[in-house]
C-alpha cells in the first residue's frame, strides 16, 4: 500500500493544528454539557438504561 508523501510540519502548522483541536474539543465538551443538562431538565429522552435513571432520581 502506498501512502501519501509526508511533509515536514513547521512550528506554525503545529500551533495552528493544536489551536483547531483545542477549539473542537471545547465545542464537543459544551455539546456534552448541554445534552446532559437537557436530560436533567427533561427535554431530551434518555437512550440508556432506565433502571439506572430511576436509581439516580
Amino acid at each position: 500500500m502506498q501512502y501519501l508523501p509526508s511533509t515536514i510540519w513547521r512550528k506554525g502548522d503545529k500551533d495552528r493544528a493544536a489551536a483547531m483541536i483545542q477549539e473542537i474539543e471545547k465545542m464537543l465538551k459544551t455539546r456534552r454539557i448541554m445534552r446532559s443538562l437537557e436530560k436533567f431538565v427533561g427535554r431530551r429522552l434518555y437512550k440508556g438504561d432506565l433502571r439506572m435513571l430511576q436509581r439516580t432520581i
